[in-house]
């Protein structure tokens, strides 16, 4: 990724501080997190699943969701922690907006490891999200054994001595984070890898969650050379169909999973790709979008409060269409500029509710914010908190209903606004 690339990510990062559903607040000295003291709640709580065939643990992955529920994901890994003889604890402890996570990370896996002293498993991450980043922050100051960061990077210059995976969908606003391409240091960093596919903000399809505990598991025994060579081959075919940036992840994978004695020949076969034209083309066109992208959010954050609801109707649907089109470069980079334009709006909304600023505009966000994300519930709660501000209990019932019935369950913003008859009422 080219210089100004890192400064255009420093901008990303700052503006998505707007959005409270990836905030993890970490201290600004990162020391203080390996001093936080212990929590003190009586017992770990967290979600476990142990095959019963299983004879001896060789390893335990910690699942961390921002929303605490870890079984969105946690289920569906059954049968992979079978195979490898792996523990899964599902932290239901852990959300957003915690400062503690450091010690309720630590306190959960002692807990567990407590009927284990006499061995010492591997230790694995798994989070999304806000759950991704508080993974990233406990594996600064604790030996871990390897990291998978679903929907949120990781800092360009950290160097960790375990494998690292960075997963997330080419229409997740935070593809950024983790996107680089054949000139980045980290396409030649045999630790770090990033997978993509065409998906949304949301955990990751179970094969390719598999696939990343593929590259960490093998990295740990020095590569697998069957996979090495299966990724070469497949890079052959993706370049015949001119599927350029699947070329280059394929021949990526092939130089990362190579044993040592191949790493070298696989170097040379993954930098003579590098050279050709069309990957070139490909990566320079990107780079283009992502740029392009990157001041879009400048303009289109600044203009939630300049333009009128007329305006921005036009704007909504100009990025639909666009998101839309046969070209996935510039699609995606749409889809994410319409995902991304949420989390203004849901940031705005909140900080206008609360009153720390910008409350004559509220109308106005919560129409554009319809607009953007019609069936999420966190619409119907905020819905819901202005009728009940304006003392319109009945529709405060409708639409609080309507937030729970698709998903929302955040007890602590519920207690802010609501009575406790109100939420009583609404259990």
């Amino acid at each position: 990724m080219r210089y100004y690339h890192f400064i255009l990510l420093i901008m990303l990062a700052f503006t998505t501080l707007l959005s409270c559903d990836d905030i993890v607040k970490e201290s600004s000295n990162e020391n203080k997190q390996a001093e936080i003291k212990e929590t003190p709640k009586p017992q770990a709580r967290y979600s476990i699943y142990i095959s019963e065939n299983t004879k001896e643990i060789e390893g335990v992955i910690l699942i961390l969701d921002p929303h605490s529920k870890p079984e969105l994901v946690m289920d569906s890994l059954h049968r992979f922690a079978d195979s490898n003889n792996v523990a899964l604890l599902g932290l239901t402890d852990i959300h957003n907006g915690i400062t503690d996570y450091d010690a309720i990370i630590n306190r959960d896996l002692n807990h567990f490891l407590e009927d284990y002293k006499n061995l010492r498993p591997k230790v694995y991450l798994l989070g999304f999200s806000g759950g991704a980043r508080m993974a990233l922050f406990y594996a600064r100051n604790h030996r871990i054994d390897g990291i998978i960061m679903c929907g949120a990077g990781m800092q360009r210059n950290s160097q960790f001595p375990f494998p690292t995976v960075l997963l997330s969908g080419t229409k997740d606003f935070n593809f950024i984070e983790q996107y680089y391409d054949s000139k980045d240091p980290f396409a030649m960093n045999k630790n770090i890898i990033a997978f993509h596919y065409r998906g949304i903000h949301a955990w990751p399809p179970i094969s390719k969650i598999k696939l990343a505990f593929d590259f960490i598991i093998n990295r740990q025994v020095g590569g697998n050379d069957d996979i090495s060579n299966f990724q070469m081959k497949q890079s052959a075919i993706h370049i015949k169909n001119k599927d350029y940036f699947d070329a280059f992840k394929s021949m990526e994978m092939a130089y990362k999973f190579a044993s040592h004695q191949n790493t070298e020949p696989m170097l040379t076969k993954f930098k003579a790709l590098n050279k050709k034209y069309m990957i070139k083309l490909y990566f320079d066109r990107t780079e283009l979008y992502l740029e392009e992208e990157v001041k879009r959010y400048h303009v289109l954050t600044e203009s939630m409060d300049k333009k009128d609801y007329k305006w921005w109707v036009n704007q909504i649907k100009y990025i639909e269409n666009r998101s839309k089109k046969r070209d996935a470069i510039s699609a995606d980079s749409y889809a994410r500029t319409k995902a991304y334009l949420g989390i203004v709006a849901y940031s705005k909304i909140n900080k206008a509710i609360s009153g720390q600023q910008n409350g004559e505009n509220l109308h106005k966000y919560m129409l554009i914010y319809e607009l953007l994300e019609p069936e999420n519930p966190d619409l119907f709660f905020f819905k819901s908190v202005i009728n009940y501000s304006n003392a319109d209990e009945q529709n405060a019932s409708i639409n609080y209903k309507k937030a729970k019935e698709l998903g929302f369950d955040d007890k602590a913003a519920t207690k802010k606004y609501f009575s406790q008859e109100f939420i009583n009422t609404h259990q």
